[in-house]
């Protein structure tokens, strides 16, 4: 089924500030969520809705935002999160970033005990439309559901990382680089799409308990498979990491960073659920000391583009392109929802007592 975006962040809205979210950050919330869908990355998007209800059933998320400044030291900024939504902390996590920025020129700022902060491609975007380039390690402490290279045992987080290079074209509208990428093969929301819609997975996305691939949601989530919202720890088997030992490292990388340095905590021990953060975010103009960055970023981002392609009918994207354009295509069409995602959606809006658009 196809709804319209606005039509489903509308819907979202209500369904969080049912549940006691405040309204802008229910929308906050809902923003993401949906844009996450509609940038071709369901795995963030609506299909968590769900889990995050449980979430705040089971009081391992705030209802209402709450931080706290840990430490600030000139351009370092650490902020506990104390487990509020993940989407209200990054936009918190944007504005210091600002002011840290028009002071020091860059920005480093860590973010400890955050709920699930979604895409995190989403931050590296906006902070390129202020024209910052940023980086950004991320942990998912609670949540060892990934093998390092060589392993069947679950070790690490999917631990993904975004880095963004603002770019615009001379009408104004962006067309910046945004690499945004899990370090396990597959975002474990792939695996739960796949789990709730049918849709296929690498075959060597899961490598199981006897160390075989597998392609089987059961692998990480067990008997829960069915479950309305299944728990990626219940399986025998773990996520692989992409590139062998290249995503293992990366992966081991985001631990140490974002686990390790920022207070969230790593995966070495038991952990409540949580996201750590590290953001590394500056002004590239004060790089630019000739004038001569847009031009090069502009001529670089063209000649990737004007390769010729492996096919005849092919194209040379750059990261950030695909996003764009599925972005085009929901904007016009509306967002897919699968059968079982809606009914999910549907006994929620019951269960709260929330007008949807489908009664």
């Amino acid at each position: 089924m196809l709804l319209d975006q606005s039509l489903i962040t509308n819907w979202l809205t209500d369904l969080f500030s049912a549940a006691n979210v405040p309204a802008e950050e229910a929308r906050l919330i809902a923003i993401h969520l949906v844009d996450a869908d509609a940038s071709g990355h369901p795995s963030h998007g609506i299909v968590r809705v769900p889990r995050y209800f449980e979430y705040l059933e089971q009081n391992m998320v705030r209802p209402k935002c709450d931080f706290a400044t840990i430490m600030e030291s000139g351009p370092l900024l650490l902020i506990d999160g104390k487990f509020s939504f993940g989407q209200v902390l990054g936009h918190h996590m944007i504005a210091e970033s600002k002011r840290l920025i028009d002071e020091h020129g860059i920005a480093l700022i860590g973010l400890r005990q955050s709920g699930h902060l979604g895409r995190i491609g989403a931050w590296a975007e906006l902070l390129a439309d202020k024209h910052y380039i940023s980086l950004h390690f991320v942990n998912v402490a609670g949540s060892a559901i990934v093998a390092p290279f060589g392993a069947k045992e679950a070790r690490l987080s999917t631990a993904p990382i975004a880095i963004g290079v603002p770019h615009f074209n001379d009408d104004g509208s962006s067309d910046h680089f945004i690499h945004d990428f899990a370090t396990s093969l597959v975002a474990e929301g792939k695996i739960l799409v796949s789990q709730k819609t049918g849709s296929t997975l690498p075959a060597n996305a899961m490598v199981d308990e006897t160390g075989s691939d597998s392609a089987t949601p059961a692998t990480i989530y067990g008997a829960t498979a069915d479950d309305n919202v299944p728990n990626p720890s219940a399986g025998t088997g773990a996520i692989q990491t992409f590139g062998g030992h290249k995503g293992s490292g990366l992966g081991i990388a985001c631990e140490l960073l974002a686990g390790a340095l920022t207070g969230t905590g790593t995966n070495a021990t038991s952990r409540p659920f949580c996201n750590g953060m590290l953001s590394v975010i500056f002004d590239p103009n004060q790089f630019d000391t000739n004038s001569a960055l847009t031009a090069e970023i502009a001529d670089y981002i063209a000649a990737i583009r004007n390769a010729e392609p492996r096919s005849k009918d092919g194209s040379v994207f750059i990261p950030g392109d695909k996003e764009r354009q599925r972005r085009a295509i929901i904007a016009q069409d509306g967002v897919p929802l699968d059968e079982v995602i809606i009914n999910q959606l549907i006994a929620l809006s019951d269960q709260f007592s929330v007008k949807h658009p489908l009664r």
